[in-house]
């Protein structure tokens, strides 16, 4: 036996290697998709800007302009 051959019990341990790998990297996967499932299963929570668009400021100008004409 030379050592260029290799014995079924090392297959067999070389593919078991591999099964636990693409198990390892499955579970990853399970666990980052957990993490944003239970993210966005939460309810969007309520915002209020702590500014007001120019827009409205303008146009409460405006009416005070008109106003004292």
């Amino acid at each position: 036996m030379s050592n260029n051959t290799e014995t079924s019990g090392d297959r067999l341990k070389r593919e078991l290697h591999r099964a636990v790998d693409r198990i390892r990297l499955e579970l990853d996967k399970i666990e980052i998709l957990s993490a944003a499932m239970a993210a966005f299963s939460k309810p969007v929570p309520e915002y209020e800007p702590g500014f007001r668009h120019m827009r409205h400021v303008t146009a409460n100008v405006l009416e005070l302009n008109s106003r004292t004409r």
